[in-house]
């Protein structure tokens, strides 16, 4: 019976719809993290100095491996200068040095704008924007962006070994005595998490990237599990189910088949993209605390990185079956295809606007619901809710048939 009810679901046209929906999708919103390197040339550079940083130290850059850091800086400067030197634009204006580029570039910019003339027109402003872009490019290593980021951790370490709990006062980034409590606790007590390394860039790509993943998830369940009851409906078949003693539970047995197909469409998805987003290399950083020096911003749970993008996939998956019992009782309400889809749109907007609330920075102080509840951990209990709502629903449908 639940085999046949799988059928049911996964028809040829409703798949190939959903092959639809996910290539569109992609497109239109996950091909920058799926297709192309998800970081701009900054973060590009941070997250490889940090990803050399955890593979030659550990995830710990403690202040002997903190000195010998800063005595490899001066070697990636020389290693700038040479190309700065070598570079056709170098030679072209004589610039032997890094910091000679950098003066030329900021002569550049200010030269163009107190003649307010466009790119195209000031000769030296475009070849100091061709140079940077060389500089920040895979073809140089990403030597610019790479050196702009060693200076950035080395003063950051610097602050955030002097300063301590008094940073984050100042910085307005702890906003109550729990808070600060807490900070103190966790990135100074024994774990001394201040220490960690984890580009800062990396936990809000991730969960950007999860929570528009989330959304292409509920959509595909929305546009697998609506037309299933309709369809019985519309083709009579209800009334021949209840003709005879077992088939007045069909409805346990389409659930079932509801339920393993959520749990087929979720695994796929995240399966799929994210061997497609963990394949630019920060896989790496799974061993990494969540919380790093390079933050200005606290998490609540002391997990790694790579427990935290399991999380993640956890509240994807309560997130999905949730949308899975709602359907289902929604689907239950229509008795026409115009009337199912009156009601599941309303629906999928929803869910298209709070799955990236649910997952951007989850666990983190910046997270959304977070700062609009100040309770740590809202993720998971706004999504368990989310699931009880949507298990509450499929057991009134079940308790209706049995009437």
């Amino acid at each position: 019976m639940i085999w046949e009810e799988l059928k049911k679901i996964w028809r040829p046209g409703t798949v190939l719809a959903v092959l639809l929906l996910g290539f569109v999708y992609d497109t239109l919103f996950l091909a920058f993290y799926t297709t192309d390197s998800p970081f701009d040339q900054e973060a590009a550079g941070m997250v490889q100095v940090c990803s050399d940083l955890v593979q030659t130290y550990g995830t710990d850059l403690s202040e002997e491996a903190f000195t010998q850091f800063q005595a490899d800086i001066p070697a990636l400067h020389k290693q700038a200068d040479q190309y700065v030197s070598q570079s056709r634009i170098g030679k072209k204006y004589g610039l032997e040095t890094f910091a000679q580029y950098a003066e030329f570039c900021k002569q550049a910019v200010e030269e163009a704008a107190s003649r307010a003339v466009s790119a195209d027109q000031d000769e030296r402003y475009a070849d100091a924007m061709l140079l940077h872009n060389d500089l920040c490019s895979e073809e140089t290593d990403l030597i610019e962006s790479r050196l702009y980021a060693s200076y950035l951790l080395e003063q950051t370490y610097q602050i955030k070994k002097e300063y301590r709990k008094d940073l984050w006062i100042q910085s307005g980034a702890a906003n109550s005595p729990k808070e600060l409590e807490h900070i103190q606790t966790l990135c100074y007590g024994e774990t001394q998490l201040w220490q960690k390394i984890l580009p800062p860039e990396l936990p809000q790509t991730v969960s950007r990237f999860a929570g528009a993943l989330l959304v292409l998830i509920c959509l595909s369940v929305c546009l697998l599990l609506s037309p299933l009851l309709v369809r019985d409906r519309l083709c009579r078949v209800q009334p021949l189910q209840y003709s005879s003693r077992r088939g007045r539970t069909i409805y346990y047995g389409q659930s079932v088949a509801a339920v393993l197909s959520t749990f087929l469409i979720t695994t796929a998805d995240l399966a799929v993209f994210g061997a497609l987003f963990f394949r630019h290399g920060t896989s790496v950083f799974f061993p990494c605390s969540m919380y790093s020096f390079t933050m200005m911003r606290f998490c609540w749970p002391d997990w790694t990185h790579g427990i935290w993008c399991l999380m993640l996939a956890a509240l994807c998956y309560l997130t999905a079956f949730a949308t899975a019992g709602i359907v289902f009782f929604l689907s239950q309400k229509s008795r026409n295809y115009i009337s199912m889809l009156l009601r599941v749109i309303p629906l999928a907007v929803a869910l298209a606007v709070w799955c990236p609330k649910l997952l951007e920075n989850a666990f983190y102080s910046d997270n959304k619901l977070y700062r609009f509840s100040g309770m740590p951990y809202i993720e998971v209990l706004s999504a368990g809710i989310l699931f009880l709502a949507g298990c509450g629903l499929w057991l009134s449908g079940a308790l209706r048939r049995v009437e």
